[in-house]
């Protein structure tokens, strides 16, 4: 994983978490308080909520209509040795305080609302129920009530406070000791140990997208030489194992688009510089001839009529030029329409050697097909295959003498028809084998003569076996001929 940065996909994740933790540690602590508050409250409160009706049953409380001064005493005296937390009231029907057993200057309300008494009465409680505190102006605490009753009237109430101010002051003291301070520590240490194992798995879960922003931030600095992404078998998911393969798999393929789009280019370069050599010979043939004709003609002299058929010969090797320059360009392009359909293909090679048969035989060299079997049909674009062996065909020419010989063989196989174009000329250097079909490529005995060859004839030949789905093959010997081989589909 690289370096720690804010911006990053684990940091966010660690800061929301961090924030998070913390926020529910609060909560945690707060719920804890307040569940325990109540635990104790309702467990107290219900030990000790019928306290208040023994005390009455002990004796009255009232001397008519006025408490007894005296049996209140001693009630509060005899339930205080019981336990100090408590706290003693004696009520009006009304909520007014009669009597107290605490100092008159700690009591702050002498008029109490009825409201969680008549509640408690009722026999529905649900505890803990908290009433109010008279020591306090608006604190509540549980408490046990019972109505006092004299001659069948409602005397009073007695109002207990179970845990009151002494039990306040003790339990700060306990809590001041250490123990809640020891429980924020577990609850805390609980909480960090589950931070840190959260954050682990984060880490886990984002290292491999974090190598992969590094691999796609190299491949932005080194370009389409950066090294490939490492794939990591321990990747915690397969969907990130797939992002990682997707990731190799495209830099990959833009690295071969690169090459190819490279390659292509100084091809071009290469060939631009090949062509513009080429051109220039005929081109200052042309203009040659043309300028002499011309300057014959404006001293009144009869041209040469020679000149201008070799300019026009010198014109149409430029345009074959262009025009092969334009061909291989198209088939380069990738966009070339294919109309595929059945051929006659013994058919199809006649009518290229029939073509070729007036140069042949002033070159004394044999045109041959075996075999001549109107019934051999592939799949193939008509128009593309004729050229492909006139290419094919007027190579072999090119490199041939009196007495050699040109053969278009088929030999049928079960799944495709084998072709071959072989003849027994000067043959290939096998240093040039391997860059016959390079575009412009000249081979050390090339033979061109004075016609427009400019050796882009085998390279648009592999291009449109290439759109036949067909690969070109060749094997030659030096003074012994050569053999071009590829296969086409059955129709």
């Amino acid at each position: 994983m690289t370096g720690f940065r804010f911006n990053s996909l684990f940091s966010r994740l660690a800061l929301v978490l961090l924030s998070s933790f913390l926020l529910l540690a609060l909560m945690l602590v707060w719920f804890s308080r307040q569940l325990d508050n109540n635990f104790q409250d309702e467990v107290t409160q219900r030990l000790h909520f019928s306290l208040s009706e023994h005390i009455v049953h002990e004796g009255p409380l009232f001397k008519g209509d006025e408490p007894d001064p005296v049996a209140v005493e001693k009630a509060f005296h005899n339930m205080m040795i019981l336990g100090k937390g408590f706290e003693f009231y004696l009520l009006s029907p009304t909520g007014k305080v009669l009597n107290y057993s605490a100092p008159k200057e700690k009591i702050q309300r002498f008029t109490l609302p009825m409201t969680a008494i008549h509640e408690a009465l009722s026999g529905q409680a649900r505890l803990p129920l908290r009433g109010p505190d008279p020591r306090s102006g608006d604190r509540n605490k549980i408490f046990s009530v019972a109505p006092v009753v004299m001659d069948e009237r409602l005397q009073g109430y007695l109002y207990i406070i179970i845990n009151g101010e002494i039990y306040d002051s003790l339990a700060s003291e306990v809590e001041a000791s250490g123990w809640l301070p020891l429980a924020m520590l577990m609850l805390i240490s609980g909480a960090l140990f589950l931070l840190l194992t959260t954050l682990g798995l984060f880490a886990w879960l984002t290292r491999p997208l974090s190598r992969l922003s590094g691999a796609i931030s190299q491949l932005q600095r080194q370009g389409f030489h950066a090294p490939a992404l490492q794939l990591d078998s321990r990747a915690p998911a397969r969907e990130i194992q797939q992002l990682e393969q997707a990731f190799n798999t495209l830099s990959q393929r833009l690295q071969k688009q690169y090459k190819k789009v490279k390659s292509v280019d100084e091809m071009r370069r290469e060939l631009l510089a090949h062509v513009s050599h080429d051109l220039r010979t005929p081109l200052a043939s042309l203009q040659g001839y043309l300028e002499t004709w011309m300057m014959q003609h404006r001293q009144g002299q009869q041209p040469d009529p020679t000149y201008i058929d070799i300019a026009h010969q010198n014109a149409g090797k430029i345009h074959k030029m262009v025009d092969q320059l334009m061909e291989l360009a198209r088939l380069e392009s990738d966009q070339v329409p294919m109309q595929m359909e059945s051929v006659g293909i013994a058919e199809l090679v006649q009518d290229v050697l029939q073509k070729y048969r007036p140069a042949a035989e002033a070159k004394q060299v044999l045109l041959d097909l075996h075999p001549k079997d109107p019934g051999l049909q592939v799949v193939a674009d008509i128009e593309k295959l004729e050229r492909v062996f006139t290419n094919l065909v007027d190579n072999a020419l090119r490199h041939c003498q009196a007495g050699d010989t040109i053969t278009v063989r088929f030999v049928a196989a079960s799944d495709a028809l084998e072709v071959s174009v072989s003849d027994s000329g000067i043959g290939i250097p096998a240093s040039d084998l391997p860059h016959i079909f390079d575009a412009h490529y000249k081979a050390a005995n090339s033979i061109r003569g004075d016609s427009a060859h400019s050796g882009l004839g085998l390279a648009i030949t592999k291009r449109l076996l290439a759109l036949h789905r067909s690969q070109i093959e060749v094997s030659s010997q030096v003074q012994q001929g050569t053999e071009f081989r590829f296969q086409l589909q059955w129709a």
